[in-house]
């Protein structure tokens, strides 16, 4: 599980990675990348992209064949940073503690008294990934996984509820459920959304441009936890450059992996989708890649690019 605020970076992965001019690039924020002074990214050094790529998840874990349901409450909101209140039925719910919480469902309640532990039942509908996002409460609330087959934690236990995003991924079998406690003598308010990962691959090749319905279901996280997964030959290519990139700034951002990558819900090495023009090696060769389009907060709201060659 991975604690991903929309802007974190762990910069001395990130400058491995893709090197320190990408570094001083995401340091600037979303406002540097616009180049509102006149400059843009597109005058930097060519930066290199790799990926470590893992085993490819569970059966159960593998991407959606079908087009996600449009849901009509998914559009940005006026902030620009995207909303995502709804998960895949487009019917959210508030749920109370002791009940299930399913794709999309949200929490909002209250520790009332020292010792107190609110549980939910976790019901994912065969997922084995899911967001805990837009969290809030006061300080010393904690969140975690338990699985009932052995009453342990899955991953780290005990984590903060109070601000950023979670990404839990369930390993092991039958089923779980969210438990949420205090620090001693700790009591509060908290709240929370919950999102399944839900990955789409679209093939594409280079220069093709990407916007809303075109390939048919990309260029909108329409629900939230969604994940695009644009898969290219590098056709000859060391160098590419992605083009005219919109949408919510903050809250879209892009990946470049390996092919071979199908773990792709928690960013290793994330880019603001908003703007960017740099140039981004093909480390790996003339091979297959893919560029990953998602929201670290399980947000939706449009998009859209042109994957091109710069070499």
């Amino acid at each position: 599980m991975t604690n991903h605020p929309v802007t974190s970076v762990t910069v001395a992965r990130a400058a491995r990675l893709l090197g320190i001019s990408l570094i001083a690039v995401l340091l600037a924020g979303c406002g540097a990348l616009g180049g509102s002074d006149g400059t843009t990214a597109a005058s930097a050094a060519p930066v290199r992209a790799t990926s470590e790529a893992t085993a490819p998840p569970a059966a159960d874990a593998q991407p959606s064949q079908e087009p996600p349901t449009q849901d009509p409450s998914a559009a940005p909101d006026g902030s620009g940073q995207g909303s995502g209140d709804s998960g895949g039925s487009g019917q959210a719910r508030t749920v109370a503690p002791g009940g299930t919480l399913a794709d999309g469902d949200t929490v909002s309640a209250e520790l009332t008294r020292a010792g107190q532990k609110d549980t939910f039942t976790l019901d994912l509908g065969g997922a084995r990934e899911f967001y805990v996002a837009d969290m809030r409460c006061d300080s010393g609330i904690k969140v975690q996984v338990i699985a009932e087959i052995d009453g342990e934690p899955e991953g780290l236990d005990n984590l903060s509820v109070c601000g950023g995003n979670w990404v839990f991924k369930l390993s092991k079998a039958g089923g779980h459920r969210l438990e949420i406690t205090g620090d001693t003598n700790v009591i509060g308010p908290y709240s929370f959304r919950l999102a399944t990962v839900k990955v789409r691959s679209f093939p594409v090749k280079l220069g093709l441009k990407i916007g809303e319905g075109s390939p048919p279901g990309a260029g909108r996280l329409a629900v939230g936890g969604e994940v695009h997964r644009f898969e290219f030959d590098a056709d000859g290519a060391s160098v590419i450059k992605v083009l005219g990139g919109t949408g919510s700034c903050l809250a879209i951002e892009m990946e470049l992996v390996d092919a071979a990558e199908t773990s792709v819900a928690t960013a290793r090495q994330p880019i603001p989708l908003c703007g960017y023009e740099l140039p981004i090696a093909l480390s790996n060769g003339d091979g297959r890649y893919a560029l990953v389009i998602r929201s670290a907060a399980a947000k939706t709201g449009p998009y859209s690019f042109q994957l091109v060659r710069s070499d």
